[in-house]
């Protein structure tokens, strides 16, 4: 007898467990139903088929670790026999079912057929159309969403992929206006098609639609929760990054608002940086989650894939911002914790960091990488690698196997690495043996590859091993070494250039090794050379300037500077005063276009005097406070274009505000990054208010103690009354200021950034420096040393600055005072060449020739070898002392030298671009 309130309750308790997959529940609950109703032979027969069908597939293992659009995984077939069971009592439920009830049972028929492998009986079935014009709620939805999966799985299986497209397609849009279901079984099954519609699309071409269908699976992803399906989740996002990236490039991308129908590209840039960068979080999560350390022989491929494609699309995305590329950093640090002493990851590892700034860090991680690829080297670990994959092919039953690349370095890759790692000794960290041992590695290493033929790799190889052997020639004091080192550079350097002539780098440091050694005719030949394949380059352009000065072409050297103005990214900018716009914005070459401007001025001032010199510092200044607006550069009131007091005080607290950076160690080093503070301490640093002593080892020169005034400007008084004021004019508007900046709280800040803010502190120095020398000359005195006092203010340890005050007081006629501003410059740089020179004019001025001839033999036997002066005036004092011989050698020297002098030391230029 029925009792339908019961009969009901049941139907309800079943429909609900068969929602949930609580398929043990199911049997117990259909006797019950059938109990209270036993008309309700359909549903209790399909809901026991149904429950038959689940145990004999669920212990069923497959996996989509290796899906991709060109192979998506389906589960296996089983044998028909061992599903007798569920045909009859199928069977038995459509005999008694009528209409929808009969459409909801052949989709379990349909679900059979599919298991045993019987794809086509699995699409008659479906044939009609079982999807009502009102849908159903419970576990009859679940049937309909099934019914169409099934379907369009059966003629996927079929290869009518088009028609899986449709019943896939039709899942997403009867799932829409219920998205607020949820339901196990739902969810198992709508996920099934949300994951194959987009990986099927891009198989078949259709970037737009995939793109879509890959939005849509990532929507309904987080109403899954993070534990849901997450290995078939990391199949769609490693391929929803790619296609993203792909469309992106080719021009294509519409972001996630705009309808199929337009397109929009306002926004676009953002939009997909916004999107993709988010997607890489997802998929670091979902990797890092179904990833664990590895075993001995084993590689996570996963990790190594996620974070190669995190880096391809960092490239796409041109970098990003510090914030940005710290959480890039951070990301492949975490992968080291997910992999073996990764050298892949090392490798992004190093480029990263270089890029973000930090290049202690950097230095760390090159000497990790070199460490793992010279040890897999050694052992063969390629072989071994490739030994240990073809053994587990063999081993692997599935014939839809995919290959993943080996985990070892190739010869390319490690030699790309090894030049970038000797480029940052080269040029960030001003280290020469480094720089040039990474480069050996990089040219044996290539070497040691018989099945290298890369003659522009090599050729780059070849320009590092010439760079390495010019800035050891730099610092080496021994003259027979220093030519052989010189020697070694141009040779190498050619060869280079002989295998890539287009690499205007090569040429280049051609020219400026030719410069240093004073084969100006090769030099001008080289530079020229560099200039015709890139004329934007402001280091090129500057070197040009010096070689033409160097031969007394003024004229020549001048017309240069206007037209590498022109010709650079900064001319533009240049000419209205806006540097913001320039493409060259935030680049060295902004250090490089002033430093050229003021090579342009020291010019104007050898054609023109030193008045036209003088009217110029007013532009230089306002090009600074423009090139560098982040250091707190301030007008005052009446036309002032620097608060120096500011920068200095700025310096100051920027020092005090640091912390040691605590970047994730690396795997192979206990080594951490020194705190920037300590490293910035200079050798031999001596406080400006007391007294100092000699800096450096026993080897080098002893520098007398002296006690010295608190500052250049305490002293301005006393030397006021000596001081001679010419009617030249002073720099309109530049004065000290008393305006104090803000503390710059910089806890994370990195080498790069210091870096900068050096450059920033030396161009303005420089600049205070070049003024002072110009009022010197034109017998201004009381200008002069006021623009050396705002020099000071900005860098009080800059041998340049006490150097200058020294020529100041000796053209005063103040020699002692003179004697102790130069023991200071001294007491910072115990090699400051032209604070020797000029001590040693002071002392001749003194008649006390001894000193003054040990000191300029020093310095003529160790960095000051191609010094013109020093040569001079040790000719002087030979002359003095009647050594013919020795005085005839030295002012031959000297006037060798001089005839090639340019207007600015050739060392102004970078060593390395």
């Amino acid at each position: 007898m029925t009792n339908l309130t019961k009969a009901n309750q049941r139907a309800r308790e079943l429909d609900a467990a068969r929602c949930k997959g609580s398929w043990n529940e199911v049997p117990e609950l259909a006797r019950k139903y059938r109990k209270h109703n036993p008309s309700g032979v359909v549903l209790q027969q399909s809901a026991l088929a149904e429950h038959a069908l689940v145990q004999a597939i669920e212990k069923i293992e497959y996996n989509y670790d290796d899906d991709s659009p060109k192979h998506i995984t389906l589960q296996p077939t089983i044998d028909e026999a061992k599903i007798k069971e569920v045909f009859e009592k199928i069977e038995v439920a459509l005999a008694e079912a009528q209409d929808q009830e009969k459409k909801y049972a052949s989709i379990i028929l349909a679900r059979a057929y599919f298991v045993v492998g019987k794809y086509g009986k699995c699409v008659e079935v479906l044939s009609t159309n079982f999807v009502p014009s009102e849908l159903p709620i419970g576990y009859n939805f679940v049937l309909i969403i099934q019914g169409l999966v099934l379907k369009g799985m059966a003629h996927e299986s079929l290869s009518d992929f088009d028609e899986a497209i449709v019943c896939y397609d039709q899942v997403a849009a009867l799932l829409s206006p219920n998205s607020n279901e949820k339901q196990d079984q739902l969810s198992n099954w709508s996920e099934e098609a949300l994951y194959r519609a987009p990986l099927l699309k891009v198989r078949l071409g259709d970037t737009k639609g995939a793109l879509q269908s890959f939005r849509t699976y990532q929507s309904y992803a987080t109403l899954w929760g993070d534990k849901f399906r997450i290995n078939k989740r990391a199949v769609i996002y490693k391929y929803f990054i790619k296609l993203l990236s792909k469309i992106y490039q080719e021009g294509t991308y519409d972001p996630p608002s705009v309808t199929s129908n337009e397109q929009s590209t306002i926004y676009t840039p953002h939009t997909f940086r916004v999107e993709l960068t988010e997607l890489h979080l997802l998929y670091e999560n979902v990797i890092f989650q179904i990833t664990s350390f590895p075993k001995a022989g084993e590689a996570n491929w996963r990790v190594l894939e996620m974070v190669d494609q995190v880096m391809s699309d960092w490239t796409i995305l041109g970098g990003g911002t510090s914030a940005e590329m710290r959480e890039l950093i951070e990301m492949l640090h975490r992968a080291t914790h997910k992999t073996f002493q990764s050298p892949r990851i090392l490798r992004h590892l190093i480029n990263s960091l270089i890029t973000y700034g930090d290049y202690e860090e950097a230095e760390l991680a090159l000497s990790a990488y070199i460490a793992l690829v010279e040890k897999a080297k050694e052992t063969k670990i390629e072989d071994i690698e490739r030994q240990m994959q073809e053994s587990l092919e063999e081993t692997k039953e599935c014939s839809t196997l995919v290959k993943h690349e080996m985990t070892i370095e190739t010869s390319e890759q490690v030699i790309q690495t090894l030049i970038t790692g000797s480029v940052l000794m080269a040029k960030y960290m001003n280290k020469a043996k480094e720089a040039l041992e990474v480069a050996q590695k990089a040219l044996h290493w290539y070497k040691d590859d018989s099945n290298l033929d890369d003659e522009e790799l090599y050729a780059h190889v070849l320009r590092c091993v010439g760079v390495g052997y010019s800035l050891f020639a730099a610092e080496e004091t021994d003259p027979g070494k220093r030519s052989e080192f010189h020697n070694k550079a141009i040779e190498v350097l050619n060869e280079s250039i002989l295998l890539d002539s287009e690499a205007f780098e090569s040429h280049y440091r051609l020219s400026l090794e030719y410069a240093t050694i004073r084969d100006i005719s090769q030099a001008i030949i080289s530079i020229r050379q560099a200039i015709n394949l890139n004329s934007s380059s402001i280091p090129c352009w500057h070197l040009l300037v010096l070689l033409l000065s160097s031969q007394k072409d003024s004229q020549g050297a001048l017309k240069a500077c206007e037209l590498g103005i022109k010709e650079s990214d900064w001319e533009a900018a240049d000419s209205t005063g806006d540097y913001s716009t320039s493409s060259a914005m935030g680049n060295d070459d902004g250090d490089e276009f002033i430093s050229l401007k003021l090579t342009q001025n020291a010019l104007q001032e050898l054609v023109n005097g030193s008045d036209a010199a003088i009217n110029n510092f007013d532009k230089l200044f306002m090009l600074y406070a423009k090139m560098f607006p982040d250091y707190n550069i301030i007008a005052s009131p009446n036309g002032s274009v620097y608060d120096v007091s500011s920068l200095r005080k700025q310096n100051m607290t920027y020092e005090e505000t640091l912390t040691p950076v605590t970047a994730a160690k690396l795997p192979v080093s206990n080594n951490s990054v020194k705190s920037f503070t300590s490293a910035d301490k200079k050798e031999g640093y001596v406080s400006t208010e007391g007294s100092i002593s000699s800096a450096g080892n026993k080897d080098t020169l002893d520098v007398p103690k002296a006690n010295y005034t608190p500052s250049i400007a305490s002293s301005r008084n006393s030397a006021s009354s000596g001081l001679k004021r010419s009617p030249a004019q002073t720099i309109t508007g530049v004065q000290l200021s008393t305006a104090k900046s803000a503390t710059i709280q910089s806890p994370q800040a990195t080498l790069k950034t210091k870096q900068r803010r050096q450059r920033a502190t030396k161009v303005l120095t420089d600049l205070w420096l070049a003024s002072a020398s110009t009022f010197r000359r034109l017998g201004n005195l009381e200008e002069a040393q006021k623009a050396i006092e705002s020099a000071e203010e900005v860098d009080d340890l800059s041998p340049d600055v006490w150097c200058q005050f020294g020529l100041l007081l000796f053209a005063q006629e103040s020699y002692a005072d003179a004697i102790t501003s130069f023991h200071k410059a001294l007491s910072i740089d115990n090699n400051h060449t032209y604070s020797l020179v000029h001590l040693s004019r002071v002392y001749m001025k003194m008649d006390d020739l001894e000193m003054a001839e040990g000191l300029l033999d020093s310095v003529t036997k160790s960095n000051g070898w191609n010094c013109a002066e020093a040569w001079f005036y040790l000719g002087k004092i030979y002359q003095a002392t009647n050594r013919v011989k020795r005085t005839k050698d030295c002012l031959w020297y000297a006037l060798e030298l001089e005839e090639t002098n340019p207007v600015r030391s050739f060392s102004i230029l970078p060593g390395c671009l």
